[in-house]
């Protein structure tokens, strides 16, 4: 089996982040572990949150006021991420599916499948970072619960908590942004050039 750059971030950092927080807080109850099995034990903490992460995805667009999808296309992007070619994809997607009545989460789709076609290593490394945003988000849901419920009279442990959660949030959002951005640039260039050898 071999490991990609997606794997290490999405599953085995929020991973070692879990462990390390269980860890801490019951190490008198654990066995001690060796390094080897600790990576492994890590690696499929990590995989279940990234797993948990996706099925909570909607949630997290949700409070942060909906699928960052539309504000590309409609609007000019989102906070700390800027996109003004919006409208300009969308109708180019449009005009090349031959259809006018489709939803913008519908048009993100084919615009991801025309950018998922090239062989861009950098729209693999946007994908990767947003995954672990997304992933890192879960993990301090998860540590943020462990750490609340063996300090629940410590009212720091809330405040901690509350605020680790709001910077992972705010970051999610962005790096999903991020990764719309870099679809979209991908997608209106293939479209472009496919039209200019015509």
């Amino acid at each position: 089996m071999k490991f990609k750059y997606y794997d290490l971030l999405s599953h085995l950092i929020p991973g070692m982040v879990i462990l390390l927080t269980v860890k801490f807080f019951y190490k008198d109850t654990l066995p001690e572990i060796s390094a080897i099995p600790l990576l492994a034990i890590a690696f499929v903490l990590g995989y279940f949150t990234n797993t948990i992460s996706s099925w909570l995805e909607g949630i997290y667009f949700f409070i942060t006021g909906g699928n960052p999808t539309s504000k590309f296309f409609d609007k000019k992007g989102i906070w700390k991420v800027r996109y003004y070619n919006g409208n300009k994809i969308k109708n180019k997607l449009l005009a090349k599916l031959e259809c006018s009545d489709l939803s913008n989460l519908e048009l993100f789709g084919e615009a991801m499948r025309i950018a998922n076609a090239t062989d861009s290593s950098r729209l693999d490394d946007f994908n990767s970072i947003y995954a672990f945003s997304r992933s890192i988000l879960t993990a301090v849901l998860i540590s943020g619960g462990i750490l609340i419920y063996s300090n629940p009279k410590v009212l720091t442990v809330y405040i901690i908590v509350f605020i680790l959660f709001i910077i992972a949030l705010i970051r999610f959002r962005q790096r999903s942004g991020y990764y719309i951005r870099e679809v979209l640039n991908i997608a209106e260039n293939t479209i472009d050039n496919s039209e200019n050898k015509e």
